[in-house]
């Protein structure tokens, strides 16, 4: 989920700041989707309508490899670059997953010592501390979904960024049009190698290799990227972008055929893209929506600490009817977004600016500027 903006083209948006704030309301709605899961184990009926709205992390995935295309396009071409943009990338992104894999690891590692019985105790396996930290959980060596289990996403991106000169040079050399082929065969066969070896579809993928799931819709990300940018200018107004991912949270809700639904993401980037990019305004790129898309990163990752604390609440006020416990969801989400805007300004930013100085000066980024950009 998370990006980083630089100092674009005079004829280029420095930073699109409305699809930001789309991967924040993405963002609640992996929050939303979460809440209903961990409440269905209470409600008197349960609910799985918002069953797809997890789906929303590979929406993340594209407009990662979008807004990574567009920030660094073709500059990271040798070893020094690339050592510059994965310092970058981790200063961004490892700081906040470290402290929270830190937290849960210090509570699962109390559990097992106090001997506390748990419905599920392999979510809490301390022996899943070490490859969470290590940010690997999603190739494979987690085992098990556990401890802060949305980042399993953050993972994922951490393979992406690894390949990423690997993309840009095939989008370079091969162009648009291939690199989408290559996206879709990519995740051809990955689907027919899951099946014949018993596996779920890819499209579920998290600890179990889940970092494959990131491929295609990155690499689509970054084609769309330069697809865009082929284009001429076009005004169109924010109604059309905004009717169109009101359409793309339809099919989630009215739980479309997946495959759909990744091509719709594929598509309100784009259109989100074209609509930023022709100069219009929209209240999307208001301030405040742009600090709620700079929270967005924290919004993910802790958002599951402070659900698991809203279900045990609801337990210990035997809440059971959908109408108290969507209350009760709504209380907590703004909690939530309360947290993750202080986490951003107070923790999240000062960490990113102070692992990335050492690295500023000097390198083969020169001229982009350590600004903002968020993730899942």
């Amino acid at each position: 989920m998370p990006i980083e903006t630089e100092k674009a083209s005079s004829n280029e948006p420095v930073r699109y700041a409305a699809l930001d704030s789309w991967r924040f309301l993405a963002a609640l709605g992996v929050v939303a989707y979460h809440y209903e899961s961990h409440f269905s184990s209470i409600a008197a009926a349960p609910s799985h309508r918002l069953f797809m709205f997890g789906y929303f992390v590979d929406f993340f995935f594209v407009l990662s490899g979008f807004v990574l295309m567009h920030t660094y396009g073709a500059k990271v071409t040798n070893f020094t670059a690339y050592r510059d943009f994965m310092r970058r990338r981790l200063a961004r992104v490892y700081p906040l997953h470290a402290a929270v894999t830190l937290v849960f690891g210090a509570v699962a590692i109390y559990l097992a010592v106090a001997g506390v019985r748990m419905r599920d105790a392999s979510t809490m396996d301390p022996a899943l501390i070490a490859p969470h930290l290590a940010l690997i959980h999603a190739w494979g060596f987690g085992w098990q979904p556990g401890l802060n289990f949305p980042s399993w996403s953050i993972s994922a991106e951490l393979f992406v960024y690894l390949l990423f000169p690997l993309f840009a040079i095939l989008l370079t050399r091969a162009g648009v049009a291939a690199t989408f082929a290559a996206a879709l065969l990519f995740a051809i066969v990955m689907e027919l190698v899951r099946s014949s070896l018993g596996m779920r579809s890819f499209t579920d993928a998290t600890w179990d290799f889940g970092m494959l799931r990131a491929v295609p819709t990155f690499m689509a990300g970054m084609a769309l990227q330069r697809l865009v940018m082929s284009l001429p200018r076009l005004a169109l107004p924010w109604w059309i972008a905004h009717a169109f991912m009101a359409l793309v949270i339809a099919l989630l809700f009215m739980q479309a055929n997946i495959y759909l639904v990744l091509v719709s993401f594929v598509a309100a980037v784009g259109v989100l893209a074209i609509t930023e990019r022709g100069g219009r305004r929209t209240f999307l790129q208001h301030r405040y929506c742009v600090m709620l898309g700079d929270a967005s990163y924290a919004v993910y990752l802790l958002h599951t600490m402070f659900q698991v604390a809203t279900l045990m609440l609801a337990r210990k006020l035997g809440f059971t009817q959908w109408p108290e416990l969507i209350a009760l969801a709504l209380a907590g989400t703004v909690i939530i977004v309360t947290v993750s805007i202080f986490c951003y300004r107070w923790f999240e930013a000062p960490a990113r600016r102070l692992l990335s100085r050492p690295f500023i000066r000097g390198n083969k980024l020169t001229g982009v500027a350590p600004t903002v950009r968020a993730n899942p």
